[in-house]
């Protein structure tokens, strides 16, 4: 591990204001996450937001940020599945509409 990440990561341990500041209070947009490409860091906030239950006005930006970074719609719904072991089967029920909506995916439409 290189000595700055783990800098960062003994700072935000002993939860460091300056640290905690620097990272809770980081842009959105900010392209400088060490070690994820654009794609990734949208997949990892989109599992985020799936672990959160967030708003439906969040999924929509996580799937949009996603998308707009290379995602496809495999790989949005590959993290729901990656992540449904660790938050449970209820949050990632209530994710897999929000998300199937964001995608442009009607699920109460049947064919």
């Amino acid at each position: 591990m290189r000595p700055e990440q783990e800098r960062l990561l003994r700072l935000l341990a002993l939860n460091d204001e300056d640290a905690v500041s620097a990272v809770v209070g980081a842009s959105l947009t900010a392209p400088d996450t060490p070690g994820l490409d654009d794609k990734t860091r949208a997949l990892v906030r989109l599992a985020g937001l799936i672990a959160l239950e967030a708003a439906p006005a969040s999924y929509q930006w996580g799937v949009a940020s996603a998308v707009a970074a290379g995602a496809t719609d495999e790989e949005i719904v590959g993290v729901l599945v990656a992540v449904a072991p660790v938050v449970g089967m209820v949050r990632a029920g209530s994710a897999a509409p929000e998300l199937a909506l964001a995608v442009g995916c009607d699920l109460e439409q049947r064919p």
